[in-house]
C-alpha cells in the first residue's frame, strides 16, 4: 500500500487528480449499492408473500380509488394474517407534501395499534408512491395508514389511495443525486489528502490558490442556482406587468416592490391601492383587533399615513433587480429570480470582502480552512436561508443589505490599502512614531511599495460612498455596522501624516462624502414627502399585527438579556428526519407587553460563530513599539499597525452588532429576519479570527484543534444547507413537493 501511495504521489498532478475523482466515483457506487440498496438484496431472504389488499371492500371505495376525506384521513385493514416487511402505497390527489404514519397490530401487540413507520408523499406529483419498511413480530393482523400535513390548518383536500401492497418486490434503483453528492464529497476528500491542502497556506497572489478560490465561489453560486430551481416547479422567472386588480388585491398577489414600481411608473409616490374610508374613522387604525372587530378592510404590511398607502421596504431591490429586468424585458422578475440575483450579488461581495480583509490584515491563513470557511460564512450568515425564503419578499431587502454591507467592507478595506501604499511610498507611514535609530535603519530595508494612482483611489472612495447609500436603502439600521468598519479606517487616513492634505481631503474624504451626502439628501427628501419627517422610513405607520408606534428603544437589562438569548443562543428545534432542524416557534410572554415573535434561532446555532470568542485573546495581546525595531522593522511595524487596526474594527463591529440586535429586538421583536441583520458581520469576524489563530502546525495540540475547527466549519455548512428546506413558510416543500422529496430521498434511502 505504501508503494502504491508513493507511486501515485510521483504521478503528474493532473493524472493523480483524475485518479482521485475516479476512485471517489467507484467508492461512492460501492456505498450506494452495498449500503443504500442493501434492501434490494435482503428481500430475497425469508418467506414474505407479496399481497395486494382489496380496497373495494372498504366503504369509501369509489370504483377506482379509496377516498380519504380531510376530516377523516385514516384507513384500517383488519383480519390480516401474514408476515410483513414492507408496505407500498400509491396515491393520487393534490400536489402537496403529506406526511403520515403506518401503525400495526401483530402477534407481539394484538390489541393495541402501535406506530411502526412514517412516510412523506406527494399525491399530485411524480413522488406519489411510498414504501415503508416494517418488521412485523409474527403475522400482521391490522394495518392502519394515517395522513397528516405540516399546514397548521390541517388537510384541505381528499386523498385517493389506488393500491396498497404488502411485501412488494422493490426494484434496484440507484439514486443519482446521492451518488453524485457522495462522489463530489469523496473526490474533495481524496484531493485534499493527495495535495495536502491542510498543510498549505493561502496565498492570494498564487495562481493555484486563486483557482481553488474560484472553484469555491462557483460552488456557492451553484447552490444559489439550485435554490432558485427548487423554488418553482415551472421555473418561471418573468411575469407580465400586473393588472390594476392584481396591484390592489388584498391577497398580496404582487409584492411591495411591484406595487412601488407601478406607482413610480404612474408618476406618484404613494401606492395605487384602494383605501377603505372607514379606516380613518377608527379610534386607532393601527390596532389590528379594532380593525378586525369592526371589519374594516386594509392592505397588510403597508405604511398608512394621511389617507394613503406607502411601501416602507428599502428601495435597493427595486433599483438592483426590478427596474433593470423591467427595462430590459418589459416584464417583472418573479420572487425566485429576484432572490437568486440578490443572493448571487451578496455571495460575490462576501468573497470580495473576505479577500480584501485577508490582504489588509495579512493573517497566515490555512488554505483548507480558508476555502471551507468561505462557504461556511455564506451558510453561517444565513444567505441561503434568506434566498430560500425570498418567495416571502420580506427577505429581499435583507439579502440586498448583506450584499451592500459586504461591498462596503471590501471597498473600504481596498481604499484604505490604496492610501497606505501612497503613504508608505512617501515614507510617512514607515517612520511614524518610530525612534530615530529605527528610522535610520530603514534606508536599506527594501524598496517602497508602488503608490496607487489618484484616480483609482478616488473611484474606490466614490464606490464606497455609493455602497453605503445603497445599504441604507436596503436596511437603514445596518449603516451602524458599516460605521463600525469605516471609523477606524477613515480616521487613520485623515490622520496619516504620510499623506498630503490634498490626498486626505480631495482624493479621499470628498469622493466618499459627496455621494453619501447626495444620497442622504435624496433619502431624507423621499421620507419627508411621504411622512413629513426626514428620518421616518415608514415602519412607524405599518398596518400589521400591532401598533408599532409604541415600540421604543429603552434601556432595560432584562430585555438586553432576552435579546442575547433569542438572537445568539436560542437553539434549533431538532428533528429525526429531513431536514433535521426547524426554527423554534416557542413563545415568551415575559416582556411586560406584547412582543412580535415568530420563527427564530440564535447565531451560535452556526458553530463557525463560536470563533468570535477568539476576540478575547486578540484584545488581550500586547505588542510594544520598541519590539519592532530590528532588521525587518518595516514589516514588524506594518504588523503592529494591522494588529491594532484589527482590534479596533473587530471590537467596534461587535459592539455595533450588539447595539443593532438590541434595537431590532425592541422595535421589531423576535424573528429570524432580524437575526439576519447581524449574521453576516458576526460570521465574518468569527471566520477571520479562526484564520488568525488556527493552523496546521507541528504540535499535536495544534493539529487536534485544527481538525475540530474544520469539523465545526463543515457542520456550519451542513446546517446552512438544511435551513434551505426549513424556512419560515416551508417554501420549497409547499411550492415544489417533488423536488423536496427527491432531496429527502438522498438522506433516507
Amino acid at each position: 500500500m505504501k508503494k502504491l501511495i508513493s507511486r501515485i504521489h510521483q504521478l503528474p498532478a493532473a493524472v493523480s487528480a483524475l485518479l482521485a475523482v475516479l476512485a471517489a466515483a467507484v467508492l461512492a457506487l460501492v456505498i450506494e449499492i452495498g449500503v443504500f440498496q442493501f434492501s434490494f438484496f435482503s428481500q430475497n431472504f425469508g418467506d414474505y408473500p407479496e399481497t395486494s389488499l382489496d380496497l373495494s371492500a372498504i366503504g369509501e371505495w369509489n370504483g377506482e380509488a379509496l377516498v380519504l376525506l380531510p376530516e377523516s384521513p385514516t384507513v384500517s385493514f383488519d383480519d390480516l394474517d401474514l408476515p410483513v416487511r414492507s408496505v407500498t402505497v400509491s396515491t393520487l390527489g393534490s400536489s402537496e407534501v403529506l406526511s403520515g404514519t403506518i401503525s400495526v397490530c401483530d402477534e407481539a401487540s394484538q390489541y393495541k395499534t402501535a406506530g411502526a413507520g412514517s412516510f412523506q408523499v406527494n399525491p399530485g406529483g411524480t413522488q406519489n408512491t411510498f414504501t415503508v419498511r416494517l418488521n412485523s413480530h409474527g403475522n400482521l393482523s391490522r394495518l392502519r395508514i394515517t395522513f397528516t400535513t405540516e399546514d397548521p390548518q390541517g388537510l384541505k383536500n381528499p386523498i385517493f389511495i389506488t393500491s396498497v401492497t404488502l411485501n412488494a418486490r422493490q426494484p434496484f434503483t440507484v439514486n443519482k443525486l446521492r451518488l453524485l453528492l457522495m462522489t463530489g464529497i469523496l473526490a474533495l476528500l481524496f484531493l485534499v489528502l493527495r495535495f495536502r491542502l491542510y498543510a498549505l497556506n493561502y496565498d492570494p497572489d498564487k495562481k493555484s490558490c486563486r483557482l481553488l478560490n474560484l472553484g469555491t465561489l462557483l460552488l456557492c453560486l451553484f447552490i444559489c442556482a439550485g435554490i432558485c430551481y427548487g423554488q418553482d416547479p415551472s421555473h418561471t422567472f418573468l411575469r407580465p406587468y400586473p393588472t390594476l386588480e392584481e396591484i390592489r388585491s388584498p391577497e398580496l398577489i404582487v409584492d411591495a416592490y411591484m406595487q412601488q414600481l407601478d406607482a413610480f411608473e404612474k408618476g406618484q409616490i404613494e401606492l395605487d391601492l384602494d383605501v377603505d374610508p372607514a379606516l380613518d374613522e377608527l379610534e386607532n387604525p393601527y390596532d389590528r383587533d379594532e380593525r378586525d372587530a369592526k371589519e374594516v378592510a386594509s392592505h397588510w404590511d403597508r405604511a398608512y399615513y394621511n389617507g394613503k398607502y406607502y411601501s416602507y421596504f428599502g428601495l435597493s431591490p427595486l433599483f438592483m433587480v426590478y427596474y433593470p429586468v423591467y427595462l430590459l424585458t418589459g416584464m417583472l422578475p418573479t420572487a425566485s429570480l429576484s432572490g437568486m440575483l440578490l443572493s448571487a450579488f451578496a455571495i460575490l461581495m462576501i468573497f470580495a470582502a473576505i479577500h480584501q480583509c485577508i490582504r489588509l490584515f495579512s493573517p497566515r491563513a490555512n488554505l483548507l480552512l480558508f476555502l471551507t470557511g468561505e462557504l461556511a460564512v455564506i451558510c453561517g450568515g444565513f444567505v441561503y436561508l434568506m434566498q430560500a425564503s425570498s418567495l416571502t419578499f420580506y427577505y429581499l431587502p435583507s439579502l440586498a443589505a448583506a450584499g451592500w454591507l459586504a461591498a462596503f467592507i471590501a471597498l473600504a478595506c481596498r481604499a484604505y490599502t490604496a492610501c497606505r501604499t501612497v503613504s508608505e511610498a512617501s515614507g510617512g507611514a514607515a517612520s511614524e512614531a518610530l525612534p530615530a535609530s529605527c528610522t535610520a535603519s530603514s534606508a536599506s530595508s527594501g524598496a517602497s511599495p508602488a503608490a496607487c494612482p489618484a484616480w483609482k483611489r478616488i473611484l474606490l472612495f466614490v464606490l464606497c460612498g455609493l455602497s453605503l447609500v445603497m445599504l441604507v436603502l436596503s436596511r437603514p439600521n445596518a449603516a451602524l455596522l458599516a460605521a463600525a468598519v469605516a471609523i477606524p479606517l477613515f480616521l487613520r487616513i485623515l490622520l496619516d501624516k504620510g499623506l498630503t492634505w490634498r490626498q486626505r481631503l480631495l482624493e479621499s474624504a470628498c469622493p466618499f462624502l459627496i455621494p453619501v451626502l447626495i444620497g442622504a439628501a435624496g433619502i431624507m427628501y423621499y421620507n419627508y414627502i411621504r411622512f413629513d419627517s426626514v428620518f421616518e422610513f415608514g415602519t412607524t405607520w405599518q398596518i400589521t399585527v400591532s401598533d408599532i408606534r409604541w415600540n421604543k428603544v429603552t434601556l432595560s437589562l432584562h430585555h438586553f438579556g432576552s435579546m442575547l438569548y433569542h438572537y445568539f443562543i436560542e437553539p434549533f428545534d431538532y428533528k429525526e428526519f429531513f431536514p433535521f432542524l426547524r426554527f423554534t416557534t416557542d413563545r415568551c410572554v415575559d416582556f411586560g407587553n406584547y412582543l412580535y415573535q415568530e420563527y427564530s434561532a440564535g447565531l451560535f446555532t452556526m458553530p463557525l460563530n463560536f470563533g468570535v470568542f477568539l476576540l478575547v485573546p486578540l484584545l488581550a495581546s500586547r505588542k510594544a513599539k520598541k519590539e519592532i525595531c530590528g532588521r525587518n522593522f518595516l514589516q514588524s511595524l506594518g504588523a503592529y499597525h494591522k494588529d491594532t487596526l484589527k482590534k479596533q474594527i473587530f471590537l467596534l463591529l461587535l459592539l455595533a452588532i450588539l447595539a443593532l440586535g438590541y434595537m431590532n429586538f425592541m422595535v421589531g421583536g423576535i424573528h429570524i429576519r432580524y437575526v439576519c441583520d447581524l449574521s453576516l458581520a458576526f460570521s465574518l469576524i468569527a471566520f477571520l479570527l479562526l484564520l488568525d489563530y488556527v493552523h496546521f502546525d507541528q504540535t499535536s495540540s495544534a493539529r487536534i484543534l485544527y481538525v475540530i475547527v474544520l469539523c465545526l466549519l463543515l457542520l456550519t455548512i451542513g446546517r446552512g444547507v438544511m435551513t434551505i428546506f426549513a424556512t419560515e413558510k416551508n417554501d420549497i416543500l409547499n411550492n415544489n413537493p417533488d423536488f423536496y422529496l427527491k432531496i429527502r430521498q438522498i438522506f433516507h434511502g
